[in-house]
């Protein structure tokens, strides 16, 4: 007797059927039936596991950004040292880029979509807003790692940094030149370092 899946493990298999037709045929094909197709079950078990369409698009952006996010973090096992870190979160940055390129595509997809089409604009805010939260969090990581403060209320740091981001992703995938976006990274992250304050004894 097939004992039922896990919750989370289905959803995520949900997630990647998604993703499968995103990638594939545009993020306007996403229709749960489609990603019912894709994932080989039953429009039902879509809806058993997500509440609608809108929820499954917001765990595919989360996804997204959680795979695009990883690097970075990653990059935090540098150490304290200032230099090595900026290294290191420069490399993550860009590797990420190029190993994850149709997946941040992906994410273009999603805001143009949503600029476009009222129905997708709050799935688009929320990736937005996943995107902005996780840049946040690393650089909460960030400045445990270092020992120290922001000079800019964090909030506010991580917006203005996610966005950057983004307008130097978006040109790499029109350019395709390396060169031009580590040298974007490296200024945002010196931009980002430069807000570093030491903690108050």
């Amino acid at each position: 007797m097939n004992k039922r899946k896990p919750l989370d493990e289905r959803r995520a298999e949900i997630v990647e059927a998604g993703l499968s037709v995103a990638l594939r045929e545009g993020v306007e094909s996403v229709t749960v039936r489609r990603v019912a197709q894709e994932a080989g079950i039953s429009l039902g078990t879509v809806h058993y596991c997500f509440d609608d369409k809108d929820a499954m698009l917001r765990a595919m952006g989360r996804s997204i950004a959680m795979r695009a996010s990883e690097p970075v973090l990653r990059a935090l096992e540098a150490g304290p040292d200032r230099r090595a870190l900026a290294e290191a979160t420069v490399d993550a940055m860009l590797l990420g880029l190029k190993e994850h390129q149709h997946m941040r595509l992906l994410t273009f997809e999603f805001a143009v979509s949503g600029a476009r089409t009222p129905v997708l604009r709050e799935v688009a805010q929320a990736h937005l807003r996943q995107s902005i939260a996780m840049t946040r969090e690393y650089l909460v990581r960030l400045a445990e790692v270092v020992g120290i403060t922001w000079a800019t209320d964090i909030d506010d740091l991580a917006r203005m940094t996610a966005l950057r981001i983004d307008g130097i992703e978006l040109a790499w995938m029109v350019d395709q030149d390396d060169a031009a976006a580590r040298e974007g990274f490296a200024v945002l992250t010196r931009d980002v370092f430069d807000e570093m304050r030491p903690t108050e004894p």
